[in-house]
């Protein structure tokens, strides 16, 4: 293609340079007596003109040539002959040489100045779709594979990236002098100064991008982890929390039981008895919420998203905790078409321990309320139970709403959302609110 290109360009030059202007002299001849010497020297700088503007000045100066020699040749007596006679026609045709050879200097330096201008331009465009199109791929293999596509486009030259250099011959450009590892571009021929000095420049804006990614995904890494760290710590807090009130009637009970010098009447040891047969059930009850926890850790890991009915799913979160529920009464605005989207099991978990949390805590009624909202890239659903606290509450927390609401919170992460426990305690109500999206594909 390069050698095709090259014969078309030679193949213009040689028409614009020899053949066009004897063309020219072929069209004014015959008005040649209607025109002076200079006239015909005016009309032919014209060309010339036209020529250094169209063209390169080397063109431009092999036509002023050519139009010299035939306008001595056609229209300077003796006729047909490079002889001159007169001296005046000597001073013309070299004004009219040194006034061509000027406008062909000057309209060269023009051509070259806009020449480099359009690569300028064609270059910065380049670079800006390059930085728009870097930022936009996270992986360093998909912006290795973008760059050497658009840097292949643009300068018509193959170029393919590589480990190390693979072949002695073209031009290999690391893409950090710092980190060899990271490997460089292979170019098939030598790159001119120009070209070497963009591509650096587009190099350079690689390794930034590659950069900025990595320190991306660093801070997301290091997010994730302090993420799971507070969670952890919350878990802890909240085992600590939970155990230690039935743990310590266990031991009371069971201590005061084993003393030998404490005299229990029969009443007594069947009270001490009871407490610690339903410290030991709440104590139960806290592991079935360990091993859930546990559970749904390892279900938000393969995270199923489907349609799903709401009226379906209170009714199976409700006979997860069917014991408990008995007496707990819900009124909802969800009616039997609505629906929501995300995994079931692990939803119908979380609905069960905001449950089970309104029915130990509140007055044995509550309201449920759906809403959603849909945006052009998500749609955002929320489920929010509000109900009364309970006139007297037991003085201690063992029933475990600690690891209930944990296990919410991990389901609604796992649904790029979150949950909420708001309790007002002057107007004694409580308020828990499971938020979640489901990102458009």
């Amino acid at each position: 293609m390069k050698k095709i290109g090259e014969k078309s360009f030679w193949y213009k030059a040689l028409l614009l340079s020899l053949v066009m202007p004897l063309l020219v002299v072929m069209a004014i001849y015959p008005f040649k007596n209607w025109f002076t010497t200079t006239d015909i020297v005016m009309l032919q700088l014209l060309w010339v003109a036209w020529v250094a503007v169209r063209s390169n000045r080397r063109v431009a100066a092999i036509t002023t040539l050519v139009s010299v020699a035939c306008t001595d040749w056609f229209f300077v007596t003796p006729y047909f002959t490079f002889h001159i006679e007169n001296i005046e026609y000597l001073v013309t045709f070299l004004v009219m040489l040194i006034v061509g050879l000027m406008i062909s200097q000057l309209a060269g330096e023009l051509n070259t100045k806009v020449r480099d201008g359009q690569l300028h331009a064609s270059n910065s465009r380049t670079l800006y779709e390059l930085a728009k199109g870097l930022n936009s791929l996270d992986t360093l293999d998909e912006q290795k594979q973008y760059f050497q596509q658009l840097i292949s486009d643009h300068l018509a030259i193959t170029c393919q990236f590589q480990q190390t250099r693979q072949q002695p011959t073209g031009e290999f450009m690391l893409l950090s002098d710092k980190e060899h590892s990271l490997g460089g571009f292979a170019f098939t021929t030598l790159l001119s100064e120009g070209q070497r000095s963009f591509v650096n420049t587009a190099i350079s804006l690689l390794y930034q991008v590659h950069e900025k990614t990595s320190l991306r995904q660093q801070s997301a890494a290091i997010s994730v982890q302090a993420e799971l760290e507070r969670a952890k710590n919350a878990l802890l807090r909240s085992l600590s929390h939970d155990l230690r009130t039935p743990l310590a009637t266990i031991m009371g009970a069971s201590s005061m039981l084993a003393d030998d010098e404490i005299t229990l009447s029969e009443a007594i040891v069947k009270e001490q008895a009871g407490n610690i047969f339903e410290q030991s059930k709440i104590l139960n009850q806290h592991f079935d919420k360990v091993m859930e926890l546990s559970r749904v850790n390892k279900m938000g890991e393969n995270l199923c998203w489907q349609t799903i009915n709401l009226q379906a799913l209170l009714s199976e979160a409700k006979a997860r905790r069917q014991q408990q529920l008995v007496h707990f009464v819900v009124t909802t605005n969800i009616d039997a078409n609505s629906s929501c989207q995300g995994d079931v099991t692990l939803l119908e978990i979380a609905l069960a321990n905001m449950f089970e949390n309104a029915s130990r805590y509140g007055d044995g009624h509550a309201k449920l309320y759906f809403s959603y909202q849909q945006h052009a890239r998500q749609i955002d659903y929320q489920l929010r139970i509000t109900n009364r606290l309970a006139s007297s509450l037991q003085s201690s927390t063992d029933q475990g709403v600690g690891l209930g609401s944990v296990i919410c919170d991990v389901v609604a992460k796992f649904h790029h959302g979150s949950f909420t426990l708001d309790i007002n305690e002057q107007q004694q109500s409580a308020s828990a609110c499971l938020a979640w999206s489901k990102l458009n594909d």
